[in-house]
């Protein structure tokens, strides 16, 4: 987790509040923070590659951000969202968000892009949810560092003002959730792998900025390739971002389902 501390030393971590220390298990109604990627002069990224209409991530994001909240009160949960509107949020503001509202679960709604050096980036389709560690392939540090460019758009911190106690604390707090982040999004990609026409590229884990300051199970999904005209047209269209935020949702549910078991046993 080397890599991991070294990100909180950029981004300047504070301890975890005592409300989102509680967790999942103390909430007869958990709080799910919904995080819509970039906003603002952030635009994400804009596709797709070659024909079709051009969208930009920060509009998707925000649209399906919408629906999944939408999707979670209607099962029962309460709902945090980083943002509402077209607005700029700070990539380590988010997790602060989602700790001082007590949040259980972090869910952070991205879309992906290709490499345009790829022979043919056009091509490539998928969805996939990442959890928050050191990236372990080429193509993982490739999407966290595409995300986390977003920080470009932000105010510099003085991080000479920053408590280094604070920085442990986030380590050995995301340390500690880190098998649940892991099956949180077990849970949702297979979730997404029953409504979604697109390849599943699985669960894979990347040092991603937006997840270092969130002390809860927190994820990244990318609904899809904006670069691909099939994924771009996909996700762009309401109907199909009502289908991914409800898959999105379904799968919180089950973790949430499963946590709850394993904290009670088998025997009550």
């Amino acid at each position: 987790m080397i890599a991991l501390f070294a990100l909180a030393l950029q981004v300047g971590t504070v301890p975890p509040s005592a409300a989102a220390a509680k967790g999942v298990a103390s909430r007869a109604r958990p709080i799910i923070i919904v995080d819509a990627g970039h906003g603002g002069p952030d635009k994400g990224m804009t596709g797709p590659i070659g024909k079709g209409p051009k969208i930009h991530e920060k509009d998707i994001t925000l649209a399906v951000a919408k629906r999944l909240g939408a999707a979670l009160v209607k099962r029962g949960m309460e709902v945090v969202y980083t943002r509402t509107t077209d607005t700029l949020i700070d990539l380590s503001d988010r997790g602060q968000i989602a700790n001082k509202a007590g949040g259980a679960l972090f869910i952070s709604v991205h879309v992906n892009a290709a490499n345009p050096t790829w022979r043919d980036p056009s091509v490539m389709r998928g969805f996939e949810t990442y959890f928050l560690s050191d990236a372990r392939t080429d193509d993982a540090r490739r999407v966290e560092d595409m995300e986390n460019e977003s920080v470009r758009f932000e105010a510099v911190r003085d991080m000479s003002k920053e408590d280094p106690l604070s920085f442990i604390l986030s380590d050995m707090k995301q340390n500690e959730h880190l098998r649940e982040s892991n099956e949180l999004a077990e849970a949702i990609q297979h979730s997404l792998s029953l409504v979604h026409p697109s390849p599943n590229r699985g669960v894979r884990q990347a040092g991603f900025r937006v997840l270092v300051t969130a002390f809860m199970p927190s994820v990244l999904v990318e609904i899809g390739f904006g670069t691909n005209p099939v994924d771009a047209a996909f996700v762009a269209n309401p109907v199909q971002q009502e289908v991914i935020a409800k898959a999105i949702a379904d799968g919180a549910m089950t973790y949430l389902a499963a946590y709850g078991l394993r904290v009670k046993g088998p025997d009550q």
